[in-house]
């Protein structure tokens, strides 16, 4: 929470005046582009634990609103009839490790070494009140996917020790996944006096693919001014996000939201092991559940958000609970 804490002091000095932004647009008709850097670590919480989801990155791009080739714009029109369309492309890197990364060979009942490198195209389509994502991404899973020289190589840098049981890492695999979600937008209640709104997002999701299968729905609740720039933070799925497309209405938007999802999972590779080769893998539970918290401001075509994500085990004989920070920098061009 110590990022939350500093980031939540800037929201006070941006009350005081009014600040001009660089764009104020139709949500639905937007010529910007959205540029996004999203990193995810358990070193971001106290305590840092160094163990499961480790780190996540994500580099990211939103075109701009209608800017989409005809075959792509026709199949989100198809599936999720009218709307306004924009591209979204992100390439991102997720790590995980079993809780003793000091052992030479780790604990078998324990989650297995993975990393996960994939490059995701999404259609997000857009209309009032509801968002919707139409999400293909291809990746590799193991060595390819550079977890041990990422994780190693940072922990080299700040002096901290390299983890030794990378050797045992899941194996070598192509990934292809499919993904789709819709959010709902409802205003709970408007307050005159700051101008105040306080809104719930509802979203349902799916994925169906050789990473991971299942079906997810939560809702988030907020409190800002603003709100109809963006549908929430975003940050790396599963747990509910809100994507990387945002549009400011306002000169100065802000908001502190808090949230819960529930997924059933039907498979997970990255707990589970390779699907076509041996591999370490772990027993899958598969009612797993996120609490979210954080605040989120955009000011001269800036997004920032801070989240504190709180998770469910998702294997058996893994701790009760497990908390990592996500920190997204978006600027629009």
């Amino acid at each position: 929470m110590k990022f939350l804490i500093g980031a939540a002091a800037l929201v006070p000095m941006f009350l005081l005046g009014e600040i001009p932004v660089a764009h104020a647009a139709d949500p639905l008709n937007d010529p910007a582009t959205i540029l996004t850097l999203q990193t995810e670590n358990d070193a971001y919480s106290l305590p840092g634990t160094d163990r499961y989801y480790t780190n996540g990155f994500s580099l990211g791009y939103v075109g701009p609103t209608g800017s989409l080739p005809s075959p792509i714009a026709a199949l989100g029109h198809t599936v999720f009839s009218s709307g306004a369309q924009r591209l979204e492309i992100n390439l991102q890197q997720v790590i995980y490790t079993p809780v003793n990364t000091q052992a030479l060979n780790p604990n078998p009942q324990d989650r297995p070494y993975a990393g996960h490198l994939t490059l995701n195209g999404a259609i997000i389509q857009d209309t009032s009140n509801t968002r919707s994502v139409l999400q293909a991404s291809i990746g590799m899973i193991g060595p390819a996917a550079l977890g041990q020289p990422v994780q190693n190589g940072f922990h080299s840098l700040i002096g901290n020790p390299s983890s030794k049981g990378w050797s045992h890492q899941l194996r070598n695999e192509p990934t292809l996944d499919f993904m789709a979600s819709r959010t709902w937008r409802y205003d709970l209640a408007k307050f005159d006096q700051g101008g105040l709104t306080l809104q719930m997002l509802s979203q349902a999701s799916a994925q169906l693919g050789s990473t991971e299968i299942y079906g997810q729905v939560g809702s988030i609740v907020r409190l800002g001014s603003g709100l109809d720039s963006d549908f929430g933070p975003s940050v790396i799925g599963p747990v509910m996000s809100g994507t990387e497309a945002y549009t400011p209405t306002q000169p100065f938007v802000w908001y502190v939201f808090g949230g819960i999802s529930g997924r059933m999972v039907a498979h997970d590779t990255l707990v589970q092991g390779n699907n076509f080769q041996s591999s370490r893998g772990v027993g899958l539970v598969p009612l797993q559940g996120d609490a979210e918290v954080g605040l989120a401001i955009i000011l001269y075509g800036l997004r920032i958000s801070a989240t504190e994500i709180f998770t469910t085990p998702e294997f058996h004989g893994a701790a009760p609970a497990f908390q990592y920070g996500s920190v997204t920098i978006s600027a629009r061009f």
